[in-house]
């Protein structure tokens, strides 16, 4: 895949110290301010994001070929019934996310990449690796792990509160494409193409849509609202319905009876005009609306959306709920 985004080149000042190595591959370092992480962290808010600098250049006369950044969920990223005894951390399954994966060409030597990405809604750990990649195929990275910790082990459903942002022709970076179970929203340039971007994309439901006429809305993989046509070839079959439901009847929601109640009692959204109906695109949402979902493996949850904010990056803040498998 070859990525193409503003680069912020600066110097070294202000980079986080390197470890002392021999290896002869590319340089990675975190770039250290007040904003910026770059060590090992414990998260106290389900969903929060982490701003992160990081820089690469090669040794010598090489090259820079390739930057691969990802994370390792550990245990994975969605809701788990955890073990009634002999629970250990690290021997539930984990599940490893590409965020970037981008190549270069001609005789680049450094790069500079700025982001602020998303941290799990789940308790556990998380750990961010970089990766660069010289002419000579050796490597240079960097790490961090991010942890989590809830107090919702005995719960039987997963429940998170997330922004989720309008996406912009001209910036890649906005958190528009959201996995429902893990709560996991994700850029563009993390979910847009194949094969490099497949998996991540086989993570995603919901797509927030802009609409300057009726206003912000919803919409699955399987919209015509959407035009993802051939970057995008494995879509998930994930339904949406209306419901009457109130706050109240949403944090009510606990079982998976419960779940699947308000989802077939939903019916379809009438969308474009008055005998149209769909399971695809809520049409504009409104505040303390509550939707009813069902993933491709059967299964069903409610979004609450707690409020529509009209800032410099429009963003549907949302609550979920989902049973935990």
């Amino acid at each position: 895949m070859r990525f193409s985004i503003t680069l912020l080149l600066f110097t070294l000042l202000g980079l986080a110290a390197c470890e002392s190595d021999l290896n002869p591959g590319p340089l990675v370092d975190f770039v250290a301010s007040s904003r910026f992480n770059t060590g090992n962290r414990r998260l106290t808010t389900p969903g929060d994001t982490v701003a992160t600098r990081i820089y690469a250049r090669t040794q010598g006369d090489n090259t820079l070929q390739r930057m691969r950044i990802t994370a390792e969920y550990q245990p994975v990223p969605e809701g788990i019934i955890y073990p009634q005894v002999g629970y250990q951390e690290g021997e539930q399954p984990s599940f490893t996310l590409v965020y970037l994966d981008t190549t270069f060409t001609g005789s680049r030597q450094e790069f500079a990449f700025q982001s602020v990405q998303p941290s799990r809604t789940t308790a556990g750990k998380e750990t961010w690796l970089y990766e660069a990649t010289d002419n000579n195929e050796d490597k240079g990275k960097r790490s961090f792990f991010l942890r989590l910790g809830r107090a919702d082990s005995a719960y039987i459903y997963h429940s998170y509160r997330i922004g989720l942002q309008a996406p912009a022709s001209n910036n890649t970076t906005r958190r528009s494409f959201l996995a429902l179970r893990s709560g996991l929203a994700l850029p563009k340039f993390t979910v847009y193409k194949a094969p490099q971007n497949d998996i991540a994309q086989q993570l995603v439901d919901l797509v927030y849509i802009p609409n300057i006429n009726t206003g912000p809305g919803l919409a699955t993989l399987s919209s015509k609202v959407i035009n993802l046509k051939s970057s995008w070839p494995i879509k998930r079959q994930t339904l949406i319905r209306r419901t009457t439901l109130t706050e109240s009847d949403f944090t009510a929601l606990i079982t998976e009876a419960q779940f699947t109640t308000a989802f077939t009692g939903g019916t379809r959204f009438s969308t474009l005009n008055s005998t149209s109906t769909d399971t695809s695109y809520t049409g504009a949402v409104t505040k303390n609306q509550v939707i009813a979902f069902r993933t491709p493996e059967g299964i069903s949850g409610a979004i609450f959306v707690e409020d529509i904010l009209a800032t410099a990056v429009p963003t549907l803040v949302l609550q979920v709920r989902v049973p935990k498998r």
